[in-house]
């Protein structure tokens, strides 16, 4: 494992996992855009034959992760663009995250548009 804090998994929000894999153990999203990069169909570990935690994608037995012999990256570029990975570790964090910056600009526009609606709904009945 990494010297990283472990993330939440976004997707499944149950697995908590080191955020350098290139995909959640648990449901087999990519941690940083969320695309399904794996089908959660391998049930059972190839070494031990016992199935995999339906919550945190572990063998009991021998602890190991489902995925983690996959290492490409996503199209997002996770786990390689470092960038990404600072930013999903910062936000994300298991333990220590804090809160993204608020979206000004979308809350703007999004009340701005209400603003509009409104005051054509007014002209329109006036």
């Amino acid at each position: 494992m990494s010297d990283l804090p472990f993330i939440r998994c976004l997707g499944c929000e149950s697995t908590v996992f080191d955020p350098t894999r290139a995909a959640c153990p648990g449901c087999g999203r990519c941690p940083v855009c969320g695309t399904r990069r794996f089908k959660t169909e391998v049930k059972t570990c190839p070494d031990c034959e016992l199935p995999y935690c339906d919550c945190c994608g572990r063998c009991p037995q021998c602890a190991g992760l489902r995925y983690s012999e996959i290492i490409t990256p996503c199209e997002c570029g996770h786990p390689q663009d470092a960038e990404k990975l600072a930013d999903l570790v910062r936000y994300e964090a298991a333990v220590g995250a804090i809160r993204r910056p608020t979206p000004w600009g979308c809350i703007l526009a999004a009340l701005t548009l209400s603003a509009v609606v409104l005051l054509l709904i007014y002209a329109w009945k006036g």
